[in-house]
């Protein structure tokens, strides 16, 4: 096995107060200070009771002051437990007083653990590795762009911290307490999900796409075992109280476990199609795990016996599973809201809350950010049954802006019931966040976040197809033949590649080798081109029209041709295989699971792995187009004007009802756990929660072509950009004004 070392690179950070850009090829860090953007206040709980297997637990969700999207969950200094959501990290007494870091980072963060220098170590998504103290201080380790997206940090061996890196190929990272970093590589075709660290002292991880549970030692020595169940989607795993490693098996269903010698034992979860996600080992004996499509948490002794509790939130989806310094089980809910649960293992007294909170709410007018205006808030103090407060609150309260030119407000003074503000904002390029903290109460409050109209950038000729491409580059496909690349210093640059493109064949990603790689429809061919802008092609043979084009978890480029109804892929050094479709092949995506999957003119889905097996996983009549988001796949029916989120075992996990004035035509999964999609016949652009909430700002509507084709990507620092293609604009709207 071998290895490769690196120090950080490149990873863009949208500040609070500054921008801040990491570069160059030796290990950069810095310390970003919070201002005033942190959130206090004691949580509201809720509580019930859950019958399972001849014992009574008590289950509290515990509602964070944000709506943010949880996901990691760790114990950590001061017995706190703490917990990671989008842009942020917060602590949660045992008493359920919260307090939430707001980070001057857009992206989200992703997992977290108490390293051994007793701070929290976290991993970001832009790809960074963080590192913070209780104050709530973060410094960031930038990570090169080619090791992807980092996820699943824990304490391993030699003292350091062990991650995964989810590039093409997969890595695990070590790095140590001062940021030097280590890859070592896992064998091709892995999709490294879990580690864990073994009562041997080895890191043991999860790989789905290759349905294998690994052993690595500390030198990187690997040894895999192949589990029981084909395809089973091997998930999180842990340490168990009997010297096994126990996993959870996302597709089939099961919990399962394997000795440190290989041997495994499996067992049915009683929900079908459950979902579980992570596995920890409780205090009482037992393993816990979360149940993310049941909305459930079970437990499993190591004998095999399985009890569910049943969530009470709605659309509770608990995610990421731990255990507290008060030996209950903690978890966080990833697509509620704000949620994280716990589960008491023992007796506990309940007693209802009571806390008070300043809300933030704009006035009947909805400002466009550009012209100086007086900006109407008003500001009331409720109790926990939302309230007002009437008579006096002996705290001042201070309005804050993540604008630095606005960064200083007025303070208020709240005697009474609600207190009405005006706010002088002007600028085209306003942050468009504020905040309040009540001074002396110690509690700071969610932030009123404000619309402001996206932004555009002339090309040199009509463009669609778009791309994030080396050096926080991005790529567009242009109507006249030529691929242009945009700066991050605003430049615009285009190279002649073809006569001409046809808006709907012109499918283009940055491919594993550092080259920018596009379909050329009209002239049946896939080109490259490299960031120095020479283009090579590749010939496919005739009508094979190639269309849509993904990147599969082998590193070679998989694409749908049109009219000769074939699934082809073409390595990187210019090797070509094809496969005959059962009907043609329209949009193709590289899964979750490590597989590609297409949809079809038939309305099938059709999961292909690697070796170009083929089978259907799903049909609706009016299926149409296909993406992959947050673990899941994704595609939009015209007809009933839903969005479908569905599992990679085919069941619907969820449908989405989008406006009349804005339909999804290309779908981006970016920051805050949303759904980013623009309509360039309605010209907007909107951002969909996963809890359904829309928001729609228009484009450029004033403009009177219509443009049929669109597509929309997060880019550099985690802004959205677009193009459509009646106009020769790429638009982009920083996604934390939405």
């Amino acid at each position: 096995m071998t290895d490769a070392s690196f120090q950080g690179a490149s990873g863009r950070f949208a500040l609070a107060l500054s921008v801040l850009v990491l570069v160059g090829c030796e290990t950069q860090q810095s310390t970003l200070m919070p201002s005033r953007n942190w959130v206090q206040a004691q949580a509201r709980v809720v509580s019930h009771t859950v019958s399972a297997g001849g014992h009574s637990y008590v289950v509290d969700e515990i509602y964070s002051p944000s709506e943010s999207n949880l996901e990691g969950i760790a114990p950590g200094p001061r017995e706190h437990i703490w917990f990671t959501g989008d842009s942020l990290v917060g602590q949660s007494s045992i008493t359920s007083d919260i307090t939430e870091f707001l980070l001057p980072v857009y992206g989200n963060v992703t997992s977290i653990v108490e390293g051994p220098d007793q701070n929290l170590w976290i991993t970001l998504y832009p790809p960074a590795i963080g590192r913070m103290a209780g104050n709530g201080h973060l410094t960031a380790f930038g990570l090169d762009r080619k090791l992807g997206i980092p996820s699943s940090i824990i304490n391993g061996p030699a003292r350091a911290l062990w991650f995964i890196a989810n590039g093409s190929p997969n890595r695990i990272v070590r790095t140590s307490l001062t940021g030097e970093m280590k890859a070592f590589g896992v064998p091709a075709g892995s999709a490294v999900q879990w580690l864990a660290l073994g009562s041997d002292s080895n890191l043991w991880f999860t790989d789905i796409a290759r349905n294998k549970i690994g052993r690595m030692t500390a030198s990187g020595e690997i040894k895999e075992f192949s589990v029981p169940t084909p395809g089973a989607g091997v998930v999180g795993i842990c340490q168990g109280p009997d010297e096994k490693l126990w996993f959870v098996e996302q597709n089939a269903n099961k919990v399962g476990s394997i000795t440190l010698s290989g041997s495994f034992h499996e067992y049915d979860i009683p929900t079908p199609s459950s979902g579980p996600v992570a596995i920890v080992a409780g205090p009482d004996g037992a393993l816990w795990f979360t149940e993310e499509s049941a909305g459930q948490i079970g437990r499993i002794t190591t004998s095999g016996s399985v009890v569910e509790l049943k969530l009470s939130a709605d659309y509770a989806r608990p995610y990421d599973i731990t255990v507290g310094s008060d030996k209950n089980v903690w978890f966080t809910e990833s697509q509620s809201s704000g949620i994280m649960g716990r589960v008491e293992l023992h007796e506990v007294r309940h007693s209802e809350p009571v806390y008070s909170t300043i809300t933030l709410s704009l006035g009947k007018s909805r400002p466009q950010l550009g012209l100086a205006e007086q900006l109407p808030l008003s500001i009331s103090v409720q109790n926990l049954d939302h309230h007002v407060i009437k008579g006096h609150y002996p705290n001042t309260v201070y309005l804050t802006s993540t604008d630095p030119k606005q960064a200083a407000l007025s303070q208020r003074s709240v005697d009474s019931s609600s207190v009405a503000v005006k706010v002088s904002y002007s600028g085209h390029y306003t942050n468009a966040v504020i905040g309040a903290n009540a001074d002396g109460g110690g509690r700071v409050y969610p932030s009123t976040i404000l619309p402001s109209a996206p932004r555009d950038k002339k090309l040199p000729a009509t463009g669609f197809g778009l791309t994030p491409g080396p050096n926080d580059t991005l790529w567009i496909c242009l109507k006249d033949g030529k691929i242009a690349s945009y700066a991050k210093d605003g430049s615009v640059h285009s190279y002649r590649a073809t006569t001409s493109f046809a808006e709907e064949g012109c499918s283009i990603l940055e491919g594993p080798d550092g080259n920018v790689w596009f379909t050329d429809y009209s002239n049946d061919r896939i080109g490259k081109i490299s960031p120095e802008g020479q283009v090579t092609f590749y010939p496919l043979g005739d009508n094979a029209s190639p269309s849509s084009m993904a990147l599969g978890s082998d590193g070679a480029l998989w694409f749908t041709e049109y009219f000769t109804s074939k699934i082809g892929r073409l390595t990187t050094d210019g090797q070509l295989k094809t496969y005959k479709a059962p009907q043609t092949p329209l949009d193709i995506v590289s899964g979750p699971d490590g597989n590609l999957w297409y949809n079809d003119d038939a309305g099938n889905v059709i999961r292909v792995t690697t070796g170009g097996k083929f089978r259907p996983i799903y049909h609706l009549y009016e299926l149409s187009r296909l993406w992959v988001g947050y673990g899941n796949l994704w595609f939009y029916g015209p007809q009933s004007q839903q969005l479908y989120e569905m599992s990679t075992t085919g069941k619907i996990l969820k449908q989405y009802s989008v406006p009349n004035n804005c339909l999804p035509f290309t779908v981006a999964f970016g920051p805050q756990k949303s759904a980013w999609y623009v309509d360039p016949g309605n010209h907007c652009l909107a951002r969909m929660t996963l809890t359904g909430k829309f928001i729609v700002v228009p484009t450029y509507s004033q403009r009177n072509n219509p443009g049929l084709f669109a597509d929309i990507v997060v880019g550099p620092g985690g802004d959205l950009w677009f193009t459509e293609s009646g106009m020769r604009g790429l638009g982009w709207v920083d996604p934390g004004t939405m």
